[in-house]
């Protein structure tokens, strides 16, 4: 079993929005044995403690980014779907941000050749109404899911037979000074990922993290939203 954490920032970039989203994975019985251990990663340098975390605990991590024009959040902008009745358009961009970070993190992991069965994702609240909260952990669920396997069975993999999303859970933040529980621990290491995201660029320093720009299908998902084609 996997445990998945994930968190996003949004640093200022001039006549653009951007967003980061962090996810990064590892086995249950790792984390629950070492996250108390890892008090070293509160030192500097940040970025390359958790690099050597990574390593040590065989853990995986996404560091997706994506810079839109600021026309894309327009003020009061609500997005639809056929099950989603009104949801915001910046919250529309996180869910999909989230999805496809996520869904890069399973593709590191099977080119590790791992084999994936359960997975709990935990991640930073967000102030979603219902419908839009449920549809997200539907399209994880289901549609991800199931667009893993195709993946794997398409290269031949049968590392993906037993995978199941389980758990979609918000983590509730911590104060400056409160001990962290191994889940908030967790999303604090993706919060982290995203503060440093510029810092991680090269492969051979940091092998277990994985720098993607997204920018591109999130521009033309969003862009259906105004009457657009995918492929416009």
């Amino acid at each position: 079993m996997d445990y998945f954490f994930l968190d996003e920032s949004y640093p200022p970039v001039r006549e653009q929005k951007k967003i980061v989203t962090a996810a990064w994975a590892v086995e249950q019985h790792k984390w629950n044995e070492n996250s108390v251990k890892q008090a070293d990663l509160f030192k500097s340098p940040i970025v390359e403690r958790i690099g050597l975390m990574l390593e040590s605990l065989g853990g995986r991590a996404v560091v997706a980014t994506a810079a839109l024009d600021e026309s894309f959040f327009r003020a009061g902008e609500i997005d639809r779907t056929d099950d989603i009745t009104a949801m915001a358009r910046s919250d529309n961009v996180w869910s999909m941000s989230a999805i496809f970070a996520i869904a890069h993190l399973v593709r590191e992991l099977l080119r590790d050749k791992r084999d994936v069965g359960t997975i709990d994702i935990h991640l930073d609240p967000k102030n979603l109404k219902s419908a839009h909260s449920d549809a997200v952990k539907k399209t994880l669920r289901e549609l991800l899911v199931g667009e893993a396997r195709r993946f794997a069975s398409q290269l031949n993999f049968r590392n993906l037979d037993d995978l199941r999303i389980r758990r979609v859970e918000f983590v509730t933040k911590t104060s400056v000074g409160e001990a962290r529980d191994k889940f908030q621990m967790g999303t604090w290491v993706a919060d982290r990922l995203c503060a440093y995201s510029d810092q991680i660029t090269s492969l051979a320093r940091f092998p277990r993290i994985r720098v993607i720009d997204m920018t591109d299908t999130i521009k033309r998902t969003v862009q259906q939203f105004d009457g657009k084609s995918f492929y416009e």
